[in-house]
């Protein structure tokens, strides 16, 4: 069976995209976040068995409760083992998002194949502090791009999708979309186009975020960076990159389907590649996975000696025969 099979059976139309079942799904959307909580497991529990059952949209729904849930957010953070709190409101958290922007939007035709045409809305902003960061201009300016209401949002994809273009996804990236999940909830809950839902992000979230995007997301695109916490704090500041990313791997692969990137790094062979993509082969041998080749050093790179340089072909080479001894589907 194909990794993707179910996000493919949505692009044909065979399928129905995760938030529509969820749009689906009567849910109360109780005054405090502890009941809150506990309605939503009951309706995550009801969504599971009509998963593929065609229905009418319900008000108030699964969607309305998931986004009631993470605007508190908004104001006091915790989407992220950062756990900014309060300051996000200011801007002095730290991924420097307040309020979401939309820095650019537009059908891309660079993503794998069974992505495009991917419709993306790339958010300013990042969670994290990545030295060779490729799209260090999006990251590392949080106030850059428009505000826009969910509404506006949700009406302009809903245009998109009917166009006519064959776009087979909303592709939510960034910087990272970490920082607007309630936004994004937000704009779900009140599109009414069927299309597949692409999570293009770093998965360095907190559970409860994963649980939000539970029912909701049908393709995890992920960002797999780092095969120890060693580099991982040196070369982008997190302390415990290893057990959060990789929960959070797990957790999507129950939750949707997975296509994982790996950016090869130059000088990163042993200690990155070769471990992550056992990892993978050991625990995740149904993902889909994209090596890519394609590093340049960008923003910080170069105050690091490794990464000043571009990646060999023998480490590129020895990455893919690695792989596929693993038996990992490649992309």
């Amino acid at each position: 069976m194909h990794p993707l099979s179910r996000y493919l059976r949505i692009v044909g139309g065979e399928a129905r995209p995760r938030y529509l079942v969820a749009r689906s799904i009567m849910a109360k959307v109780p005054t405090s976040q502890e009941r809150r909580w506990e309605e939503h497991d009951r309706a995550m529990e009801r969504a599971r068995t009509v998963l593929d059952v065609s229905g009418p949209l319900a008000s108030p729904s699964l969607m309305d409760l998931k986004a009631a849930l993470a605007r508190p957010h908004m104001s006091s953070c915790s989407l992220c083992p950062w756990r900014c709190g309060a300051v996000r409101r200011s801007g002095r958290g730290r991924c420097g998002v307040s309020r979401p922007r939309v820095a650019s939007a537009f059908t891309h035709l660079g993503e794998e194949a069974p992505l495009v045409p991917s419709y993306t809305v790339f958010f300013a902003g990042c969670n994290l502090d990545c030295a060779f960061c490729q799209n260090y201009d999006l990251s590392t300016m949080p106030d850059r791009g428009a505000e826009l209401s969910a509404e506006e949002l949700a009406r302009s994809l809903d245009a998109i999708v009917r166009s006519g273009r064959g776009i087979r996804n909303i592709n939510w990236v960034g910087g990272d979309p970490v920082p607007a999940l309630p936004y994004v909830l937000d704009v779900l809950r009140l599109m009414e186009e069927g299309v597949a839902q692409v999570w293009n992000s770093n998965m360095y979230l907190e559970e409860d975020s994963m649980r939000l995007l539970d029912g909701v997301i049908d393709l995890y695109l992920t960002d797999l960076k780092f095969g120890n916490d060693e580099c991982a704090r040196r070369l982008c500041g997190a302390p415990d990159y290893s057990s959060v990313v990789r929960r959070n791997h797990l957790l999507a692969a129950d939750q949707g389907e997975l296509l994982v990137r790996h950016l090869q790094l130059p000088g990163h062979l042993e200690c990155c590649t070769l471990p992550i993509i056992d990892w993978l082969a050991d625990n995740l041998p149904q993902a889909a996975v994209n090596l890519m080749d394609q590093y340049r050093p960008e923003h910080r790179a170069r105050e690091h000696p490794e990464l000043r340089n571009l990646l060999r072909k023998e480490e590129r080479q020895r990455a893919l025969e690695h792989a596929r001894g693993r038996g990992l589907f490649l992309l």
